[in-house]
């Protein structure tokens, strides 16, 4: 089980029937989750803020806790599986990312722009905490998470089902505008610090980077920032 926080992360997972328990600050009168809360029988306590902060490390709870089953990923070719369907599927493929704030973002952006999964290793790498559910507001719910043991294999087994592996650097020449996007495709984005390991860059097709005004201080995005921009560049043109 998990704790998860604030009204939009709480009144989803509720939807998603993951809630087995909800702490209440007194007066607390969203009216939309008091009724969702009450047409799924869920058991209720009020207590006062300083109980409430405590339960979750001061973060900013809106009022309302709630005790959740966690997010099972799915495996690799069970999400391989799922979008034989699927004419175009856009995953993501997320190389040594560390801070649970930037996955939050990511699944939250991932979600807007439909893509159709996320990906990332079970070891050094952030994974599924409170944080990440309460960044994604809820998208977690509906962006199916995959777990894998090495990046380079699940890249490997996704070519074998013809998707185009294009990673994203600061360093490449070309840009998204120069190639197609009527595929399949895998977009991967590196770590925060390092960018995307060796292995892995020399496993992807394209090497691409994000056009920027080039008179800036700052010569890089944020992870999150990043996925977001290519995740809607891919969903304007398709």
């Amino acid at each position: 089980m998990i704790k998860v926080y604030g009204t939009n992360t709480v009144y989803e997972a509720i939807l998603n029937n993951r809630v087995s328990q909800i702490y209440l600050l007194k007066g607390y009168n969203d009216k939309k989750t008091l009724d969702l809360i009450e047409k799924y029988h869920i058991r209720t306590s009020f207590l006062d803020r300083k109980s409430l902060d405590n339960l979750t490390n001061n973060s900013n709870h809106h009022g309302i806790v709630a005790v959740a089953k966690e997010i099972n990923p799915v495996d690799l070719n069970s999400l391989i599986k799922k979008l034989d369907s699927v004419q175009f599927p856009t995953i993501l493929i997320l190389d040594g990312l560390k801070d649970p704030h930037n996955l939050g973002a990511i699944i939250r952006s991932a979600d807007l722009f439909n893509a159709s999964g996320i990906i990332y290793k079970k070891r050094d790498s952030v994974s599924i905490n409170e944080t990440v559910e309460k960044v994604s507001t809820g998208a977690i719910n509906y962006v199916p998470l995959c777990e894998v043991n090495n990046l380079t294999k699940a890249i490997e087994e996704l070519k074998k089902h013809d998707y185009w592996v294009i990673g994203f650097e600061g360093e490449a020449k070309d840009t998204i505008e120069t190639i197609p996007l009527d595929r399949k495709l895998v977009i991967v984005i590196g770590s925060e610090g390092e960018g995307i390991s060796r292995l892995v860059k020399e496993h992807c097709d394209f090497l691409l980077k994000i056009p920027m005004a080039g008179h800036g201080h700052i010569n890089s995005l944020n992870a999150s920032n990043a996925a977001a921009i290519v995740l809607y560049e891919i969903f304007k043109k398709r």
